[in-house]
């Protein structure tokens, strides 16, 4: 560590505006306060005690995960908390600045707290609108590009109110409740809810409503909510909380408008966990009386449904989602083994067999699997239950298009996709789906329209739309703004070796050996095992020429057949 360091031990320091408290694990401003995880504390520190040098991926894992062996998105995990927490943009960074090939540095200046008179650091500032982020019940991750969606951040303008909107009316964003039963095991109980809260009034067709992905960039952060009204496009935001005590469920929610920044209602609702869905049901009959939407008989018949009778199932449900968010083999594992008690709970829990579905697709494609094509054959099974239960899920038919699209089935993957935009015209990942299936089924340009509808009505989408688009233009041979993409993701996700794959491709085909060849070189440090003719199996690019194109560029960056990349 550097000798004139002014860090030393757990003492608060100073980065540019922020004050950093060590012992509490929180970062504040003037406008804003974050509690940050001890391991992205812990780099913190390490960076700011070498303030403006390199600190190499290898010395930051000796220091913070010392003597122990950790996965490779382990950093860059911590690295993209660190850039939301102090809303740094990867791109243009005030605060981190990541030095390709070599790590990462702190640019911002350190040095130690400065105190105003008679305020003590350890001051809260005044309250204001606080948001925070849940992760969606059926979101996306990308597989070798394929599409199972992530989420984290922008790349496009900040839009205009009104920008991204199916159609006239009122929008809204709901921002995550805040889980505060302090138990941080109870997260996903609050992240859960939210997203229900967002599918049933997405439903609505008088009303837009912001992506849950586009909220999470705003993930344990102060702001006020005319901000989000100008950065989200949206006249109204509804925030709140949720206590979960045994068998007692307490939910605090406020409705703002982002214009005045006025709160048009607040309110507590109270009752057993049993009857956690009334309560769901009545923030939103709140919501639609206040901002005076008129419903059709069909929306009030689909806001009354629920996904399960079960509260115990859907507390399975919820917990298997967490699980599968770790993109891990284990975490996968531990998500079709809560979604099995879900079902077994309540057979005819259709979200249950979905997600199973998305798990098995996904243990399929990352070969997870003694017998891939059996897991995909399980992938089909469940996503057909799940339509054959419940038809009038956006999601079901989701995760039916996806398994379809893996099976190469692309008339059938095209029908279904269209069929969870037409029960939700607001569902991004559908619009999403649909393009990945257009570019794989040899229709790139139309793909490519598709793909920014998607990001309009996602304002701060996650980083694989990115990707998906990428790959339209690499298909395209629109290598520059592939490669923009394509990058654009990696700073968002720099152990997703995906963008890599298709980044080396991209790199070959402009003649940038160098860069093709160190993409595979980072793809081979990941334990990633590809070789030309798995790609060749596993990707369903209909057209061969456009598969072709691909191998042919992943040839050039230095991928050979018959041998892995390891």
């Amino acid at each position: 560590m550097s000798d004139d360091s002014p860090i030393t031990g757990d003492t608060p320091f100073r980065v540019g505006d922020w004050h950093v408290d060590p012992n509490t694990g929180r970062v504040k401003s003037a406008a804003a306060e974050v509690k940050l995880e001890p391991k992205v504390m812990a780099v913190l520190v390490c960076l700011a005690r070498q303030p403006g040098k390199v600190v190499t991926r290898e010395q930051l894992e000796a220091t913070v995960w010392a003597g122990v062996v950790v996965g490779y998105d382990s950093l860059a995990s911590t690295i993209i908390k660190l850039r939301k927490a102090f809303a740094d943009d990867s791109k243009q960074p005030r605060i981190i600045e990541t030095v390709p090939k070599k790590g990462y540095r702190l640019i911002a200046g350190v040095g130690p707290v400065l105190r105003e008179a008679g305020v003590e650091p350890d001051e809260k500032p005044p309250a204001t609108s606080t948001t925070w982020v849940a992760t969606g019940l059926v979101t996306a991750l990308l597989l070798l590009g394929i599409a199972v969606w992530l989420s984290i951040g922008s790349r496009q303008p900040v839009p205009d109110p009104g920008v991204g909107r199916a159609g006239p009316g009122p929008s809204i964003a709901v921002l995550p409740f805040k889980n505060i039963s302090n138990d941080p095991g109870q997260d996903y109980f609050s992240d859960g809810m939210t997203a229900d809260l967002i599918t049933d009034l997405s439903q609505i067709s008088g009303l837009s409503v912001i992506a849950r992905n586009s909220v999470f960039a705003y993930k344990d952060t102060d702001v006020d909510v005319r901000q989000i009204g100008r950065e989200l496009g949206v006249l109204y935001v509804l925030e709140g909380s949720i206590r979960k005590v045994g068998d007692k469920v307490r939910i605090s929610a406020r409705l703002s408008d982002t214009g005045s920044g006025y709160n048009l209602w607040a309110e507590r609702f109270d009752s057993a966990l049993s009857d956690v869905f009334a309560l769901q049901d009545e923030v939103t009959a709140k919501i639609v009386a206040t901002l005076e939407i008129r419903l059709t008989e069909k929306e009030r018949e689909l806001l009354a449904h629920r996904y399960t009778a079960s509260i115990d199932a859907y507390d399975y449900f919820l917990r298997g989602w967490e699980s599968f968010w770790e993109f891990s083999e284990t975490g996968n594992q531990q998500a079709k083994d809560l979604y099995a008690k879900a079902i077994a709970l309540d057979a005819g829990f259709a979200r249950a067999y979905a997600n199973m579905a998305i798990a098995y697709a996904y243990e399929s494609v990352n070969g997870w699997s003694d017998d891939p094509k059996l897991s995909l054959e399980k992938a089909r099974h469940y996503a057909q239950q799940a339509v054959a239960i419940d038809a009038e899920l956006p999601q079901v038919y989701w995760a039916l298009g996806l398994t379809q699209m893996f099976g190469k089935d692309y008339k059938e993957a095209l029908s279904t996709a269209e069929k969870s935009i037409a029960l939700n015209p607001n569902y991004a990942d559908g619009y999403g789906l649909l393009a990945t299936i257009l570019n794989y089924a040899g229709r790139p340009r139309q793909a490519l329209t598709l793909m920014q509808k998607a990001m309009l009505l996602n304002p701060r989408h996650p980083f694989a739309y990115n990707v998906i688009r990428g790959e339209i233009y690499f298909n395209l041979h629109s290598y520059d703004s592939a490669v923009d993409d394509f990058l654009h993701a990696l700073e968002r996700n720099p152990d997703a070796y995906e963008p890599r794959l298709w980044l080396a491709a991209a790199y070959a085909h402009l003649g940038r050996a160098d860069d093709a060849g160190w993409e595979v070189e980072q793809i081979r440090n990941s334990g990633a095992e590809i070789s030309l003719d798995h790609i060749e199996q596993v990707i369903p690019l209909k057209d061969p020429v456009q598969r072709k194109h691909l191998i042919d560029g992943l040839g050039k960056a230095g991928l050979t057949h018959r041998q892995s990349i390891r």
